[in-house]
């Protein structure tokens, strides 16, 4: 397959069609892909690069700040348009590969189809939602957390980026 077949199967779709097609590759391809010294490798580099940015988070209490948005009326910036267009099947094969149970929480049109009751069920998180900053993350953070937050939210992305780079090379190597 091709760098643009990769691209066309990968990205489009909703949350549900890329989820299904992160499934199918996972069943197809997972017992290889865990053999792949190099993806085993970088999935671990993801990994603690996203509990070191969830740690960060939690200090600064963000879960708090964005429960309270979340809770007001037409609060919160996980709605269902970041779960179908921000997710793409590389990702959620990522966070398959690592272990995450990674299915439809729901599917009401208002929230992401990701979001559980406590939270963002994928471990590694779309490229928006990490890099998105509310006005009042922003007004109630300080400039040392800020910057620590987005220092660690840049390593999450470039180990992401990586493990996506092995991941669509070892898709070319295959026949569809």
């Amino acid at each position: 397959m091709d760098y643009k077949e990769i691209i066309s199967s990968c990205y489009c779709g909703d949350g549900s069609a890329k989820l299904e097609k992160a499934l199918r590759l996972a069943q197809e391809y997972g017992s290889e892909l865990s053999r792949q010294p190099k993806i085993n490798f970088q999935i671990e580099e993801v990994r603690a690069a996203a509990l070191s940015l969830d740690a960060h988070m939690t200090a600064m209490e963000m879960g708090k700040t964005c429960s309270h948005c979340a809770a007001t009326p037409g609060g919160g910036c996980c709605s269902a348009y970041m779960g179908h267009e921000n997710n793409d099947v590389l990702q959620l094969l990522m966070n398959i590969l690592a272990g995450v149970k990674v299915q439809l929480v729901r599917n009401d049109g208002v929230e992401c189809c990701f979001l559980a009751e406590k939270g963002c069920l994928l471990l590694f998180k779309p490229i928006f939602c990490l890099n998105y900053l509310c006005p009042r993350i922003q007004k109630e953070s300080g400039a040392e957390e800020l910057r620590l937050l987005e220092q660690k939210t840049a390593a999450l992305l470039g180990a992401q980026s990586d493990l996506e780079q092995l991941l669509i090379r070892f898709l070319q190597q295959q026949t569809f």
